[in-house]
């Protein structure tokens, strides 16, 4: 029997794991779910007292995890991050693309500037991170890199024109990491979320959350740590040969009439 085995083809012990964007909602119940499997966590977002609150509540409740912040849309801060992680850890194994900036604007009220803002931070900020990470995991036996997208990669909503747009570009981004990486066996993957818990789902009233609900196969929204649990897995050993793909997690909302 291998170790893989013995410990169970989603374990994750002795990894460390880098989430972004990881001090509230889809990123703090992913990077939950990762250090219950036994990782390393390191909690970033763009203020260092929320990401040092987060990870010394996981670590009161026996997992491994520090605080380190990060404004991915700063290239300046991308290479601090890096920077601590070669001091500190010398490797990484995991690092979760979550970190997002969602105007809610029409397209016709979408100025340069947070144009400019939204690119930064969502295409440019998951590329060089995931390019800094690769460039680790290569040297040493590969990893696992996911990018969290959105089902409106698929379907555009009114209002997210611009967010819709770079989530569909980050799925072309992942398929293209995960070709050239593939190799050195560093794979790259997306996740489309639907409508979940969490404070994004606030931008809509309670009547628009229900409906989304009720179009939704399972008639409910997400809870954030299923989330995670599909993260886990692409991860893990137990998603070793996937590689280049985007994972639907939507709870049947769009195979339902949009």
């Amino acid at each position: 029997m291998n170790d893989t085995s013995r410990r169970g083809p989603f374990d994750l012990t002795g990894k460390v794991a880098l989430v972004t964007g990881s001090t509230m909602g889809l990123g703090e119940a992913t990077a939950r779910v990762l250090a219950a499997q036994g990782a390393h966590l390191i909690i970033s977002s763009r203020k260092q007292e929320q990401c040092d609150a987060v990870a010394a509540s996981m670590r009161e409740a026996g997992l491994s995890a520090e605080g380190r912040a990060c404004h991915i849309g700063r290239m300046e801060d991308i290479e601090a991050m890096y920077r601590h992680i070669d001091e500190r850890h010398g490797r990484i194994d995991i690092l979760v693309n979550n970190a997002v900036l969602s105007p809610w604007r029409s397209i016709e009220d979408t100025d340069p500037g947070i144009f400019t803002k939204a690119v930064e931070v969502d295409l440019r900020g998951y590329w060089y991170m995931s390019v800094e990470a690769a460039r680790r995991m290569k040297t040493h036996g590969g990893g696992s890199i996911v990018n969290i997208a959105s089902v409106a990669a698929l379907h555009p909503d009114r209002m997210l024109g611009l967010y819709s747009t770079l989530k569909t570009a980050l799925i072309g981004m992942s398929r293209a990491f995960a070709l050239e990486f593939g190799k050195e066996q560093v794979r790259v993957n997306t996740v489309l979320p639907g409508l979940f818990q969490t404070k994004l789902a606030d931008a809509y009233d309670e009547e628009a959350k229900a409906r989304i609900s009720n179009r939704a196969a399972l008639g409910r929204l997400g809870r954030p740590e299923e989330i995670g649990y599909a993260v886990a897995y692409l991860c893990s050993p137990a998603g070793a040969y996937v590689t280049g793909a985007s994972l639907v997690v939507d709870g049947g909302l769009t195979i339902a009439s949009m």
